[in-house]
């Protein structure tokens, strides 16, 4: 079947796409590249375009390693892809959409930012048993979502929410969440905001979404291959200078903050999908680093409490370790150092309690744990300080 694939109202291809399978047949004609996905404009020049295409929608629908919802798409027939594109591609993350070909429909008729949606489609994400299911006709953002944790849409008082589950054995994401967006508006960074919200029986924790109509979020993935990799610059600096190059302002400096911040409360999660950039789409022009968001995997929430430490914990994207790689930062803006500590271990252990899968042990060591981690950030800055006033 055609689709003209468009960005808000622009043309910038047309293709052929399998309405079985919902994956792409053919290129047919590019009507504006620079509104191409940027991994599909920077790709491996061994890569084809229309591979390149495909990842891009792989990546930005359901994964099939998304918690219980893999079960319904491996017993049955239905077809990840399909289902985003009988939504016609659209998301509440940028503002592209496939048109069938020649149609007169407008964006303004269909986006999820202006108009109604199917609620909780994707249901069968949430429940311990699937019987059966069958998907709806009607559009929903959910298909065109990624992340491993049953997640879904919602609107309330007009304005679009994600829900998001946690997992066993604590569901400790959902706190953490809360912990992480109290901890950066003390701070003072650009974050999203979470709660906590009981819906059906459950807890989920939500957060609005950070895109308008006039935006669109750019994962960092997106931006590795703008410059060709050198293996002396190292995966980091190597990242900095393709956002450079794009004219991303103030890259270096939100980006070290973020990983600083991951640092204090181990976040073990930060893959080059949960975090990236916003974007005007009229434009073109990239506004800002997207505000820091999606923290749950971190504070030790599935470790048993021998295992809650500071030292030699996992890292990414850019390092192995966490230690390593927080001293790939500057730390010139010292936001952890204007933290009152006790503030912190409070704060923590006041929202841990507040889950009653939490022991009071647990709570204590992860909270002092974090002012440990807390006074190596400004031991490490105080020592890049001295050695640089040294250097001259």
């Amino acid at each position: 079947m055609k689709y003209t694939f468009m960005q808000k109202n622009n043309k910038v291809m047309d293709v052929e796409m399998d309405p079985y399978y919902g994956d792409v047949e053919e290129i047919l004609q590019v009507h504006d590249s620079r509104r191409i996905p940027l991994s599909v404009q920077y790709r491996d020049k061994r890569m084809k375009e229309k591979k390149a295409f495909q990842e891009w929608i792989n990546y930005r629908n359901i994964p099939k390693t998304r918690a219980l919802a893999g079960n319904v798409f491996k017993n049955t027939d239905i077809r990840i892809n399909s289902l985003s594109l009988k939504s016609l591609g659209l998301n509440l993350n940028d503002q592209y959409w496939f048109k069938p070909y020649g149609s007169l429909m407008q964006w303004e008729d269909v986006n999820f930012f202006e108009n109604d949606f199917s609620r909780h489609p994707l249901g069968m994400s949430f429940r311990n048993e699937i019987t059966s299911w069958e998907p709806p006709t009607g559009f929903s953002p959910d298909y065109s979502s990624n992340g491993n944790l049953p997640k879904y849409w919602f609107i309330q008082n007009d304005i679009r929410y994600l829900a998001k589950a946690g997992k066993k054995p604590y569901y400790q994401q959902i706190t953490n969440e809360i912990i992480a967006s109290k901890i950066l508006q003390k701070a003072k960074l650009p974050h999203v905001t979470y709660e906590v919200k009981k819906i059906e029986k459950n807890i989920y924790s939500i957060c609005p979404t950070f895109i308008t109509p006039d935006t669109e979020y750019i994962p960092a993935y997106e931006i590795l291959q703008v410059l060709p990799f050198k293996r002396q610059d190292g995966a980091y600096r190597h990242f900095i200078a393709c956002g450079e190059k794009l004219g991303i302002p103030h890259i270096k400096q939100d980006i070290d903050a973020m990983l600083q911040f991951d640092y204090l409360i181990n976040n073990t999660d930060r893959h080059f999908g949960n975090f990236g950039f916003i974007r005007n789409v009229n434009t073109l022009e990239f506004q800002s680093v997207a505000p820091i968001f999606d923290n749950g995997n971190s504070l030790w929430f599935d470790s048993p409490v021998e295992l809650i430490s500071p030292f030699k914990q996992p890292a990414y994207p850019f390092s192995e370790k966490q230690e390593k790689q927080v001293k790939l930062t500057d730390f010139a803006n010292h936001w952890f150092e204007k933290l009152p500590s006790d503030w912190i271990e409070n704060t923590i252990r006041e929202e841990l309690a507040k889950n009653e899968l939490i022991s009071k042990e647990r709570a204590a060591k992860i909270s002092a744990t974090v002012k440990i981690l807390q006074s190596n950030l400004i031991i490490y800055a105080h020592a890049r300080k001295r050695k640089e006033e040294q250097q001259g």
